[in-house]
């Protein structure tokens, strides 16, 4: 999610790391990092109603006023932290009782466990009342943030305001955590309109990120230089539209200044030296909160990224493609903006132990000693007539690990994209289901242990080996080419469909290969043999791709955890190599 970080113009501050001092006296106690920003708010004034560290609380507010919370199923104060758990009931309420004429806006700064907690809160400020989400467009994350109300736009009488509520009958469950309640007057929202990134041309890498060699960088960088490769892993194969070593000349890249400086170990390297695109990108992405650590780790491939989005390469030419088409469509759930920190390393010194953590999916049979993985191109009947997957769910608008809904009423995802579904025939006998998606966010996030599900077409038990991963933003298709864990699951005879899983398990190559940029798609191929008797018309084809679309749903790994949830969930531990 975007991190958020407010300024206010008497120094103090609301940042993600926590309670930063919204007291009146404008000391500031905490210091936020300056590159978790995604907009500033400038404040003139501001008084703390809560901030849950003084002995006094349960009982007394900082304004010496009865404050206390009750009816919840379960709460806490660590670190001056108050941690409330509810199930439909609770409510926490301050008194005020005081003229805040000269203050504008109110402040949360609010954690949860899940993130959009604000539909389960019902906040009263003096006489006005109505649901959290109802009366701000900020949303509750899961790190800390503001949650900012406009007090006049809403309609409060400032003249005096009795007290401060959140009660949390409305039929949610679920847990919050709280660091400040206050208000903040003369409150200016620019929208990060006047914010200006302190990167240039001029700036060294050393200067943008000291830790660059620990970050191999430019070490990532050169051993792919442009124009010096084979064809990786696999040979040549396909190539994609536009090679690097051509981006490199439209892009003005200085590849010599970038090979004779690592080779010196000189950190000089300038983002003028590293061509028209790298500076861009990353103002943006720090403009958005992006972890710098993340942008070194990517500069080689966004020195060469074009602003335009590249049409995918295919792994090679399909005999036929479907008229029918589906998309692209938007995720339907809406999800927030993914920040993925911090991004694993890239481990060119092929230390063991960075390994394991850069390849953590692709070797986890290995870490797993082999225990419950299979290699079934064919899965056996156990596996493929499977009533009992939760994978079914997903017709649903189920997630098949957590049982909870996806939140939309089609295609979903739990980072901002789109998808586009086709089907391309390779032979009469043999298709290839295809599934293009764009990163529509703004940040990129990595594609790394991704889990991709869906509902198709049911050929012959078989064929999970024909599957093929799509990126232009890699050397040539042979470089970061991610095996596969994959399961099929027939889900409705009758019309001819069965549900897929897969989840992709890169290895060896740098992380700028394994990602998804801003404005960029990136795909997978799954072949099945043709299902004979079915899709044979035109309003069935498009019926067939217009499923895929809808019941397809995307998890990016957060937290590095592998997506192990669904891994466990699905039974889909079955390895395909590359």
């Amino acid at each position: 999610m975007v991190k958020r970080r407010t300024v206010l113009k008497n120094g103090i501050v609301i940042g993600t790391a926590g309670l930063v001092g919204l007291g009146a006296s404008g000391t500031v106690t905490v210091s936020a990092d300056p590159l978790e920003t995604d907009d500033e708010l400038s404040a003139e004034t501001s008084i703390t109603v809560n901030e849950f560290e003084s002995t006094a609380y349960p009982g007394q507010n900082e304004l010496e006023e009865w404050s206390e919370h009750v009816a919840f199923e379960d709460a806490s104060i660590t670190d001056g932290v108050l941690r409330l758990e509810y199930d439909d009931g609770g409510f926490l309420a301050s008194n005020v009782m005081d003229d805040l004429t000269e203050y504008s806006h109110l402040v949360l700064v609010v954690r949860g466990d899940d993130g959009g907690e604000e539909d389960d809160i019902q906040l009263e400020v003096g006489s006005v009342e109505g649901l959290l989400s109802e009366l701000t467009d900020d949303t509750i994350e899961t790190e800390f943030s503001p949650v900012v109300v406009d007090l006049e736009e809403i309609g409060v009488d400032r003249s005096f305001v009795d007290d401060v509520q959140l009660n949390f009958w409305q039929y949610g469950s679920g847990a919050v955590e709280i660091e400040e309640i206050a208000f903040v007057g003369g409150l200016e929202d620019d929208g990060g309109s006047d914010w200006e990134s302190d990167i240039t041309g001029e700036t060294t890498l050393d200067e943008f990120y000291p830790e660059h060699e620990e970050e191999d960088v430019t070490r990532a960088w050169t051993e792919y230089i442009p124009g010096d490769l084979s064809g990786g892993h696999g040979g040549a194969g396909s190539q994609v539209n536009w090679p690097d070593e051509e981006k490199a000349v439209e892009f003005d890249v200085d590849l010599d200044a970038i090979q004779n400086k690592h080779a010196n170990q000189d950190a000089t390297l300038t983002f003028d030296e590293m061509g028209t695109q790298a500076l861009g990108h990353v103002q943006q992405y720090e403009a958005e909160g992006f972890p710098r650590q993340a942008s070194a780790k990517l500069l080689a491939r966004l020195s060469l990224l074009p602003d335009d989005t590249e049409e995918l390469t295919y792994h090679n030419e399909p005999q036929e493609v479907w008229d029918e088409t589906a998309g692209p469509v938007a995720a339907t759930n809406d999800p927030d903006q993914l920040i993925q920190d911090p991004w694993p390393p890239d481990a060119r010194d092929y230390v063991p132990d960075e390994v394991a953590i850069r390849d953590r999916a692709h070797d986890q049979p290995q870490h797993e000693d082999q225990e419950g993985w299979t290699t079934a191109d064919n899965l056996p009947d156990d596996r493929y007539y499977d009533d009992d997957n939760p994978i079914h769910d997903i017709a649903d608008g189920i997630h098949p690990a957590t049982g909870d809904s996806l939140g939309g009423d089609g295609f979903t995802a739990n980072a901002p994209m789109e998808v586009e579904a086709k089907i391309h025939v390779e032979n009469d006998g043999f298709w290839y289901q295809v599934l293009n998606f764009k990163n529509t966010s703004s940040v990129p996030y990595h594609l790394n242990a991704a889990v991709v599900m869906w509902i198709g077409p049911m050929g012959a038990n078989g064929d999970l080996r024909t599957g093929h991963y799509n990126n232009e933003q890699r050397p040539q298709p042979g470089y970061g080419h991610p095996q596969r864990d994959i399961i099929t699951v027939s889900h409705d005879e009758e019309r001819g469909l069965a549900a897929y899983a897969v989840r992709i398990a890169f290895h060896d190559e740098p992380y700028n290969m394994r990602t998804a940029y801003p404005n960029q798609r990136w795909g997978l191929e799954q072949g099945t043999s043709r299902p004979e008797g079915y899709f044979e018309t035109a309003e069935e084809r498009q019926e067939l791709v217009d499923t895929m679309a809808e019941t397809c749903h995307v998890e990016i790994e957060t937290d590095m955890d592998r997506n192990d949830d669904l891994l466990d969930a699905l039974d889909l531990r079955n390895r395909m190599s590359n």
